[in-house]
């Protein structure tokens, strides 16, 4: 089955999850179908450790419920327990599963709001030996939790691993496999990769949890924007991060608008950044690509003066940066930043 297919095969399993008296319950009594008592054996022969997932949510319901049945319908013959954290809005309850191989928790961000904070709250309270994250927009192929989890026993000297993903942009999906056996931090300065983030990462949850190994979400970067990518810079300062190189996860992009404030966030949260790692001096492809960045938030929020100071700082780290390009087509207002980025998601490629 190709990765399309696969993806195609996922969301018809979400839509059978919405019948029965819980919206998961197809899902569930599914996978429990597939010769539970033969599963359980094989579990136990194996010993296969037990995985958790964080799933942050504010309230996109239909959304979380698909994201939800991708993880119960995991080729995996361990237990998978799924923690639904909300942010600033009222836990649904009645997600709450009380099955022993495929438990679903809900329950409140008890950190300061945010997506990093809502996943650090959801890791304080899994049990798993290891742990996944799944963005309420996203959902996982089926066969992402065995895949990583055996990498991770291969590994015991790394504590985190990553995969592929496909981009969903509004019903059309784009692949974005891994090319490398291992990412390093070069490769991560050099280029955002966005194919390594939060979604496609697994970890040993004692090494996030341990501000002297990984270390969890960083919840003072400004916004939560580029939270991913601060924490695989993290990750993979001290250890390359071994891949699987094709898609396990698949992302969805809706294609939100942007407005002046979250501009600035943006441009914000990249100084932020760029303050974090000065290693990006020594890779002048990828600290122009930042800059870039920075330099088409900047313009788009109206920030002339610094959209200016930023484009010529991209541009004396690296002439050929596209972002700093197109940050001066915002700048001199030829182009509308919307229309830039919505063409960009088209292509499964951000800014």
């Amino acid at each position: 089955m190709g990765m399309r297919d696969q993806a195609s095969a996922g969301s018809e399993r979400v839509k059978q999850a919405a019948v029965g008296n819980h919206p998961l319950a197809a899902t569930v009594a599914g996978t429990a179908a597939a010769s539970s008592q033969q599963v359980s054996e094989v579990g136990a022969a194996l010993g296969r450790p037990r995985a958790s997932v964080v799933i942050c949510t504010v309230d996109r319901p239909k959304l979380l419920r698909e994201a939800i049945a991708s993880i119960v319908a995991q080729r995996y013959d361990g237990v998978i327990e799924t923690l639904v954290v909300y942010d600033g809005t009222a836990p649904d309850t009645s997600l709450n599963v009380n099955d022993a191989r495929r438990p679903v928790t809900v329950l409140r961000n008890t950190h300061r709001r945010g997506l990093p904070a809502g996943r650090n709250c959801g890791a304080e309270v899994a049990t798993g030996e290891f742990l996944g994250f799944c963005d309420d927009d996203d959902t996982w192929l089926p066969d992402k939790t065995e895949t990583q989890v055996a990498l991770l026993e291969r590994r015991p000297e790394v504590d985190a691993v990553v995969c592929g993903l496909l981009v969903d942009h509004l019903g059309t999906i784009t692949e974005r496999p891994l090319l490398t056996e291992a990412v390093t931090m070069g490769d991560l300065l050099d280029d955002r990769m966005m194919e390594v983030e939060f979604v496609t990462t697994m970890v040993r949850r004692d090494a996030f949890l341990d501000p002297d190994r990984l270390g969890g979400a960083d919840e003072e970067i400004p916004g939560g924007y580029a939270e991913d990518y601060e924490f695989v810079l993290r990750a993979a300062r001290r250890h390359p991060l071994p891949t699987t190189r094709s898609p396990l996860v698949c992302k969805g992009w809706g294609g939100g608008s942007l407005f002046a404030e979250r501009w600035r966030t943006i441009d914000t949260a990249l100084g932020y950044l760029l303050e974090r790692f000065p290693e990006f001096v020594d890779h002048p492809r990828g600290h122009a690509r930042v800059l870039g960045q920075r330099a088409f938030a900047a313009a788009s929020a109206g920030n002339r003066v610094e959209a200016r100071r930023l484009i010529r700082a991209a541009l004396a780290a690296d002439l050929r940066q596209p972002r700093a390009w197109l940050a001066i087509g915002v700048w001199a207002r030829l182009v509308p930043p919307g229309r830039v980025v919505a063409a960009l998601n088209r292509r499964g490629r951000g800014l």
